[in-house]
């Protein structure tokens, strides 16, 4: 027997109530209640309000053709002629799992209403004539349950996808914060550091050498002829040439060395912990590293070449990183104002106070 109740209510239906019962005029009774008693769950844009339809089948097989996906509560009987309304739970459990199912029973059966809970049923019902009130608050109160749960799963998905988008949000940030930490430290031109991270640096392993007599060693390098070479064939191509010494400078340093950008056409490098013979033998690498490099992209007959002075924290003993910077500019200017020397060792000392 399959008996579709839609007609009874005057607006088209939204929840579904599957009745499983082999006694007729029982199902009809069971649907009076429910379609008596039902209140509309919420109201839509236009104002209709959704409405509560019944579907009653007489048997497990009847019930087994019905669309699971039509499924918004089901009542069964405990007992269905020689098959237990705990198969239909379990088939409904197996397919729907989110939809209630509510088992209902004589109070002859009252012993199995502890098992039906513990199998995972919504309710049992006794049938004691008082279905007419108890049925309808049973499935309002199953129907109230089962918005709520689908409510809280979607703030659960909206939460977990919320801090999905967050956690990419930070990862987002992150990368910026470290991009901008690279920018503010780096030469735009060049790559190399620039003045500001430059000093930072200068300061930093300053303190540490002087407080530790650790070696410190600061080199200042000049691009002769790069002007004439910059003022010839323009600035694009005298880009091209601070590029290269750029990449000369870090090709040749080691690791723990910090080559900058000092300005215009001079840089340096800050070598901690290096000795005296190592940072000069370091300042020829470089110049003779720079002076085959130009010579594979310069023609003949525009020369560009390095003079590098070298200052050292031993030697020079300076009072603060300012003067070790001072004696590398000083041993520069030494190193360009005499032909074919190309990296001077600054020997001056600071000068004691009278």
């Amino acid at each position: 027997m399959h008996m579709d109740l839609h007609q009874i209510s005057k607006n088209p239906p939204t929840r579904t109530v599957m009745i499983v019962e082999a006694d007729t005029a029982l199902a009809q009774r069971l649907v009076a209640a429910i379609m008596a008693e039902s209140v509309p769950e919420q109201s839509d844009a236009e104002g209709k309000l959704d409405q509560i339809s019944c579907c009653v089948t007489a048997s497990l097989r009847e019930f087994f053709t019905t669309d699971p996906a039509s499924w918004d509560v089901v009542v069964t009987a405990s007992t269905i002629e020689e098959n237990s309304g705990f198969e239909i739970l379990a088939y409904v459990q197996g397919l729907r799992p989110e939809v209630p199912v509510i088992l209902t029973g004589t109070p002859e059966d009252a012993s199995g209403a502890v098992e039906a809970i513990r199998a995972g049923a919504a309710d049992f019902l006794m049938l004691t004539g008082h279905e007419m009130i108890t049925l309808p608050v049973t499935v309002q109160k199953c129907l109230a349950m089962q918005v709520i749960r689908s409510e809280n799963d979607a703030l659960h998905a909206e939460l977990s996808q919320s801090l999905s988008e967050l956690a990419i949000a930070n990862r987002e940030l992150q990368q910026m914060i470290q991009r901008l930490e690279v920018a503010a430290r780096t030469d735009d031109l060049t790559k190399l550091s620039n003045r500001r991270w430059l000093n930072l640096m200068l300061e930093s392993k300053w303190e540490e050498a002087s407080r530790n007599n650790i070696p410190l060693a600061f080199l200042m390098i000049d691009l002769d002829g790069f002007k004439f070479f910059n003022d010839k064939y323009g600035h694009q191509k005298g880009d091209e040439i601070l590029r290269l010494a750029a990449r000369v400078l870090e090709a040749n340093c080691r690791s723990i060395d910090v080559s900058a950008r000092y300005g215009g056409d001079e840089f340096c490098i800050l070598m901690p912990h290096a000795e005296p013979d190592a940072a000069i033998r370091i300042a020829h690498r470089v110049a003779s590293a720079f002076d085959e490099a130009i010579a594979a992209v310069v023609a003949s007959g525009v020369p560009v070449s390095m003079s590098i002075g070298v200052s050292h924290l031993q030697i020079n003993q300076p009072l603060n990183a300012d003067e070790l910077v001072h004696f590398a500019d000083e041993a520069m200017y030494q190193a360009k104002s005499v032909e074919d020397k190309r990296v001077v060792m600054s020997e001056a000392a600071r000068k004691k106070a009278a």
